[in-house]
């Protein structure tokens, strides 16, 4: 059976008719995602079909959330993490951004709110395009259009985001993926393990990078394989791909990255903390507060500089293993 056979789709809106205020939900063999175009064109479940039952691999996302952090995993788009204080030189003038998190940061990029429009659709399929000229009050000061595909498989899920500079000057971009992964598939099962091949955590105050990455201990546990229950983390690694198993179900997803998505995110906070259900390792493009390193100087930031008309692409792709 191929993906086109396996497919299945809920769609609620006819085609053509764009912004969609649903989810929409696709299918291909035992897998099932659910993706929210009005709210940050994010991803709002992943489950899978396991022994009879539809089991979350990722957090499901409340019904009626207008929060972008609720969703199962969301776009980070024209930067990813954390802007310090909302601010950055460019081109000899001071881009101030709206500081929309607690700690004064302008956090998670400027599309992870906004309404998405669908482009085109299948069974087992998703365009979504947002342009930041459609809308008012974006956090960001440049015409950007973002796109992302969704295409899933019976084998697993492929995601293919990408930024356009629309205007008339250069900007600094960044790209990445948010989400936030299940510790436990159900009640009493162990705790998911986690292989993230990284080569280096930066050192950070209040998880804004203040020395080059370097090998240390969790860098360390995060190449060998580590429980999550064992982690402790809300850092930014150099390296990225990986893997995440389920030892009591049998179940794992392997991150396949493309080569723009250099970092990892890894936020694992230890029990009994409140967020403890879930863990997120987050394939991005550029370093926490890349833009302000960059004008400091400093290299392998993986900020692009994208001229008018240039794109940024990021590709990822999960591959799920399912007993």
């Amino acid at each position: 059976m191929n993906a086109r056979q396996a497919g299945s789709v809920s769609l609620g809106d006819q085609p053509g008719l764009s912004p969609v205020a649903k989810d929409i939900h696709l299918g291909a063999g035992r897998l099932h995602l659910a993706v929210r175009p009005h709210l940050g064109g994010g991803v709002a479940s992943l489950a899978a079909d396991i022994a009879g039952q539809r089991v979350d691999l990722m957090r499901p996302a409340p019904a009626h959330t207008t929060h972008f952090n609720d969703l199962s995993c969301y776009l980070l788009a024209p930067w990813s993490n954390r802007v310090r204080g909302g601010a950055f030189p460019w081109a000899g003038a001071e881009v101030a951004l709206r500081r929309d998190w607690p700690d004064g940061t302008a956090i998670h990029g400027a599309f992870k709110s906004l309404p998405w429009e669908v482009t085109d659709r299948s069974p087992f399929s998703l365009r979504l395009r947002c342009d930041t000229s459609r809308h008012a009050d974006v956090n960001w000061p440049w015409s950007t259009i973002a796109v992302v595909r969704y295409e899933l498989d019976p084998f697993g899920l492929g995601l293919q985001l990408a930024v356009t500079n629309a205007d008339t000057c250069p900007f600094p971009a960044g790209l990445g993926f948010h989400p936030f992964w299940r510790r436990r598939l159900s009640p009493g099962d162990e705790a998911a393990q986690v292989v993230v091949p990284v080569h280096g955590r930066y050192p950070c105050e209040g998880m804004l990078p203040s020395a080059p990455a370097e090998d240390d201990p969790a860098t360390a546990a995060l190449r060998r394989g580590v429980c999550v229950d064992a982690l402790d983390l809300d850092d930014v690694f150099a390296g990225g791909g990986g893997e995440i198993r389920w030892p009591s179900r049998g179940v794992s997803v392997r991150y396949e990255c493309g080569q723009t998505l250099t970092h990892t995110v890894v936020y694992a906070p230890r029990p009994p903390s409140p967020h403890a259900e879930f863990f997120c390792l987050e394939p991005v493009t550029m370093v926490n507060d890349g833009f302000n390193l960059l004008a400091r100087g400093w290299r392998d930031t993986g900020v692009r500089t994208l001229a008018p008309g240039e794109t940024l692409e990021a590709k990822w792709r999960l591959h799920v293993s399912l007993p």
